[in-house]
């Protein structure tokens, strides 16, 4: 496919709306033009309506002009002068809006003009009628001559002509408009319905392509997923055989250490008793620096045997499997200290321990874990006076952290990245004993349980070590 999928399915989702939403704007002008003339034809129908009212209100201002002025001359009665003189004051401005509503039609012009010269006509025959009646003449004869029935029907042929002109351009206006109406609605109907019949089957083009593309999306999805399953039983085949051989070198290397172990302690037991002979039997032979030397021999035999418990120590950590449980951290704390003591009666030590701190974990390796660390604290406070160890817990942002603080010797923090390394020491073997493997041992214990251990510390002001045991906590 040349496009990706959300660039394919975004063009196929435009394509449905710009479609519809041109067919309908497109429909929507030609309603709107369709609307427009039947607008204009119903505005021409109303037109010549409005002018066959106004053709009818000048023919009825005439009549009473008319009938106003024979009813005086026959009667003599002032009375009926009234509609002939109020006639006579609104014909005018009939007239006038007859002649505005016929504005446009062709023979407009042509009919007015007839129309005003009949009506001046009849209205000077009108007015010699009154004239010979108030001054006693024969207005009579006048009447009889018909002259007056004469101008009048010309009036009355010129209206009903113009009428009837209107009233036929009136009924092809209605025909025109009733006519743009239905094709209006015929026409939008059509339109409609093929409009609607055209975006259905665009929207069912839609969905088949849109289905096309799921269906190819689902099979390379579906291809993907046999092939990360593949992958993955490759990786676990792999890690299989990996395990099978760690396991092996783990095995091998747990009978090199006991080997090791056992061979070097025979040459060193070896070593250690003979120099112990050797001073036994003859101490009274040996000069002062024979007697230096065989001591020196044999703190080296007793260092070295030292080291080889430390490392298999180290190795047994790193290897055990971590038996979980509740662990009595305080009362294991008081274990370790309470020995240290019978070890060292006459150190004059101050212990504060927290108490009831629980933690779960292998019990074995936290006894191992507190051994070295207040073992470290107890050996690097021996040198001064008023010493004093804490064990307590402190909350850091929700997890709890395990402190061992003293007031010992310290160390120098430039250092503090070689602290828990194998073998690195921070103080000379002459001043504190040891091998270097205790901190080591630590840190591995802490990271069996899953957590970090740092060390904070001042030169001659003591030492601080924190540690969690977040998969351990109890």
């Amino acid at each position: 496919m040349p496009e990706t999928e959300p660039r394919r399915f975004r063009h196929l989702l435009l394509r449905a709306v710009l479609l519809p939403l041109g067919l309908l704007l497109l429909l929507a002008g030609i309603l709107m033009g369709a609307v427009g003339g039947l607008i204009q034809a119903q505005e021409e129908a109303r037109h010549s309506q409005e002018a066959l009212t106004r053709l009818e209100r000048v023919r009825q201002l005439l009549i009473d002009r008319e009938t106003g002025l024979r009813g005086y001359l026959l009667t003599g009665k002032p009375a009926f002068l009234a509609p002939y003189q109020s006639a006579g004051q609104m014909l005018p401005s009939a007239v006038e809006a007859l002649e505005h509503s016929l504005a446009g039609e062709p023979e407009q012009r042509a009919w007015m003009k007839a129309l005003r010269e009949r009506w001046r006509d009849w209205e000077r025959f009108a007015d010699e009628e009154l004239s010979l009646f108030h001054q006693g003449g024969d207005w009579l004869a006048v009447v009889r001559s018909g002259a007056g029935k004469i101008r009048m029907d010309a009036i009355r042929a010129t209206l009903d002509a113009v009428l009837a002109e209107t009233r036929q351009r009136a009924t092809l206006r209605g025909l025109e408009a009733e006519r743009a109406g239905r094709t209006v609605l015929v026409a939008g109907g059509l339109w409609t319905l093929a409009v609607g019949l055209l975006l259905a089957w665009f929207s069912r083009r839609q969905l088949i392509l849109l289905a096309r593309e799921y269906g190819a999306s689902l099979a390379r999805v579906s291809a993907q997923a046999d092939a990360l399953r593949a992958s993955e039983a490759r990786l676990e085949s792999r890690v299989a055989q990996r395990t099978h051989e760690l396991t092996a070198a783990n095995k091998e290397l747990e009978s090199f250490s006991y080997s090791v172990s056992h061979d070097l302690r025979s040459p060193l037991r070896a070593i250690d008793g003979f120099a112990q002979a050797l001073l036994e039997d003859e101490r009274p032979r040996l000069s002062p620096e024979g007697l230096r030397l065989l001591s020196r021999l044999q703190a080296a035999a007793t260092r070295m045997g030292q080291l080889i418990d430390d490392l298999l120590q180290l190795s047994r950590v790193t290897r055990a499997e971590v038996q979980r449980e509740t662990v009595d951290l305080s009362a294991l704390a008081t274990s370790v200290l309470h020995e240290l003591r019978q070890r060292e009666p006459a150190r004059d030590v101050t212990c504060t321990l927290q108490p009831g701190l629980l933690a779960r974990g292998d019990p074995r390796l936290f006894r191992v874990l507190l051994e070295n660390l207040l073992g470290n604290a107890w050996k690097f406070t021996s040198k001064r006076s008023g010493a004093h160890i804490e064990f307590f817990s402190e909350t850091v942002e929700g997890v709890p952290h395990y402190v061992v603080r003293d007031n010992g010797v310290g160390f120098d923090m430039a250092y503090a990245g070689k602290l828990f390394s194998p073998f690195q020491r921070m103080h000379k073997p002459s001043d504190f004993p040891g091998t270097g493997i205790g901190l080591a041992t630590v840190q591995r214990i802490v990271h069996r349980h899953r957590g970090e251990i740092s060390a904070q510390a001042t030169p001659g002001a003591g030492a601080t070590f924190r540690f969690t045991l977040q998969e351990a906590q109890a």
